[in-house]
């Protein structure tokens, strides 16, 4: 069985995109959120079947494509971001190190915090089973393109609005207010801007993965400690591993204050 490794780093660089804050307009029980409605408010609502599993891939822009045209490139890359959540979905094994480095100053003090992932399936295996609807699934903006790809699974409900609060937050931002699953467990993660919006989704669905697994499996922490010429140091390293299934986005909502990404994601309770 083929397996994919990924490393997830946090860090902060600049995101070139831009949105305002307004809760989307869901069309319908049985409709999706408008893409242009999403990204207008920057909160994305992933709306799936029972038999349907919804997942929205991101491409960075193809150096040869004019404004607000379609790129077949663009599509084809947001194709195999999709994949590569729908593999997320089938099953991976999440590992979470955090090293902490603390002396006598405050400015002694340093952390580290490194996430792998690694894919139980190949997932290109799954590039050539997800389907889209051109003219309501794909949007295109100024540094990319977004596509709603649907993948037949079984998916559990959950039974959520998609509502947002005073000021045009989700209300599951501060990890309170989140819907209930039976049989299954929800976290939030985020990650700070990186150079591209693809990056800043999938490193902030990574860290939901991480969270997941680091509030369900036991940290063994080992310590450390050091003599630096007349004081001390002490190094902690944190470790979290576990395996999730079932694991997939079920809303994100990008900072229009930051460009950071917010995540709410759910997996299987082992």
């Amino acid at each position: 069985m083929n397996k994919a490794l990924f490393f997830l780093r946090l860090s902060s660089i600049v995101l070139l995109a831009s949105c305002v804050s307004v809760p989307p307009k869901v069309i319908g029980d049985m409709g999706m959120p408008s893409m242009s409605g999403q990204w207008a408010s920057g909160y994305f609502v992933v709306a799936p079947r029972e038999t349907v599993l919804v997942v929205i891939g991101v491409s960075g822009r193809h150096h040869s494509r004019w404004d607000n045209e379609i790129s077949e490139a663009e599509i084809e890359a947001a194709r195999e971001d999709a994949a590569r959540k729908v593999a997320m979905f089938h099953g991976m094994k999440v590992t979470v190190e955090a090293f902490n480095q603390a002396g006598a100053s405050v400015f002694d003090y340093i952390m580290d915090l490194q996430v792998s992932l690694e894919l139980n399936t190949d997932h290109t295996r799954f590039i050539e089973q997800l389907t889209f609807d051109p003219a309501q699934d794909v949007f295109v903006f100024q540094g990319g393109t977004l596509v709603r790809f649907k993948y037949a699974a079984s998916v559990p409900s959950v039974n959520r609005a998609g509502t947002a609060d005073s000021n045009g937050r989700p209300a599951w931002i501060d990890s309170r207010n989140l819907p209930k699953v039976e049989g299954h467990t929800l976290a939030v993660g985020f990650s700070q801007n990186q150079a591209q919006l693809k990056d800043t989704i999938m490193k902030s669905a990574e860290a939901t993965a991480a969270r997941l697994i680091t509030s369900t499996t036991t940290s063994i922490a080992t310590s450390v400690d050091d003599v630096v010429g007349q004081g001390s140091m002490t190094y902690i390293h944190n470790k979290s591993e576990g395996n999730l299934t079932g694991f997939r986005v079920l809303e994100f909502w990008i900072d229009p204050a930051n460009m950071s990404v917010y995540t709410l994601g759910i997996a299987r309770s082992n």
